[in-house]
């Protein structure tokens, strides 16, 4: 998985159901996509500075 992969299951939790029906566990989980999504951008933006190079 890729980190529009990682983003797109985060916003899919957040904007699948009503705003009044989000729970502290679909915050929780779409948080820890996020997270997943950030870590992954930082990796991609590293591997293609190290393949410009």
């Amino acid at each position: 998985m890729d980190s529009n992969d990682y983003r797109a299951r985060a916003e899919h939790l957040l904007t699948s159901q009503h705003p009044l029906d989000l729970n502290p566990d679909i915050v929780a989980q779409a948080a820890v996509w996020a997270q997943l999504a950030t870590a992954a951008a930082i990796v991609e933006a590293a591997e293609r500075k190290a393949e410009a190079k």
